[in-house]
């Protein structure tokens, strides 16, 4: 197993080339996007389903980077960098980077208190970025460009242009040529998955008057809706998810209803791309 110390981001995105990661995330639509940009880059993926899981492939096999996702059920990915960094080496001098839809300061204080190099932030919207996020990252003997510890990374923000423009064709076209049609269709078929469950999950919630289903729904979104484009639904779950999860103001009620119905306007177009496909 290679070392982060050795200049990772003087080789490049080719760095990433036969290196072995371990990518811990419990969405399968994230895993999907992420596996097949880190299979383009050249690496070999492992995928843990969540934090438990991680701990367990951590010990049976090495790795040369671990990719954490922060929210995992049973136990969290903080928990997960927490343990590597308490290893002993080399296990304790890998690179580890959280891929997170959360990268706020707080959560960056976090994410550093933990002991990881630096987090990227969900989605993943490139692989050509993702590799350098990634090289930056795992460089722990430069400058620490890109670290958790660096400047607040920018928020999403509405896209200009017209109010009906339910998915960015600019982000999905992206997505599409940098994984394949192949890829993409399959993609397509669990991010329709995943809006179903959210949409059904964020219903209830709002029905029930349940923050804590809310916020697990908005979470979801989050990822799901940027991965493919839909900036607009990605936009609206970030704000129910921070009123959801007391680090917002505003009438969490409205807004999740709103929310309802963005998803059914994304899995439209998702149903229409997936007709296109012959799926």
């Amino acid at each position: 197993m290679t070392s982060g110390k050795n200049k990772a981001s003087g080789a490049g995105v080719g760095w990433l080339r036969d290196k072995r990661v371990l990518l811990a995330e419990d969405n399968i639509t994230n895993q999907m996007v992420a596996t097949q940009m880190l299979d383009a880059l050249g690496a070999k993926v492992d995928v843990a389903n969540d934090g438990a899981e991680a701990l367990e492939m951590i010990a049976a096999a090495p790795y040369d980077l671990f990719l954490i996702d922060i929210e995992m059920p049973r136990v969290s990915g903080l928990d997960v960098i927490r343990s590597i960094r308490n290893s002993t080496a080399p296990l304790c001098d890998a690179p580890v980077i959280a891929v997170t839809a959360y990268a706020l300061r707080e959560h960056r204080e976090k994410i550093t208190e933990a002991g990881a190099d630096g987090l990227i932030p969900k989605p993943l919207l490139g692989i050509e970025q993702f590799g350098r996020d990634i090289v930056n990252l795992a460089d722990r003997g430069g400058a620490g460009v890109g670290r958790a510890a660096a400047a607040e990374p920018p928020r999403v923000e509405q896209p200009e242009g017209p109010a009906t423009a339910i998915v960015s064709m600019e982000i999905y076209g992206q997505l599409k040529d940098a994984i394949g049609e192949d890829a993409m269709a399959d993609l397509l078929g669990k991010i329709d998955g995943d809006l179903a469950a959210a949409h059904d999950r964020l219903s209830s919630g709002v029905s029930d008057g349940s923050r804590d289903e809310i916020a697990a729904a908005s979470h979801v979104l989050i990822s799901v809706a940027g991965a493919i484009g839909a900036t607009p639904l990605q936009v609206l779950a970030q704000k129910v998810s921070g009123i959801a999860s007391g680090r917002g103001s505003g009438d969490l009620m409205p807004l999740a209803r709103q929310a309802v119905g963005q998803i059914g306007a994304v899995r439209a177009f998702v149903k229409g791309q997936l007709e296109d496909f012959g799926r």
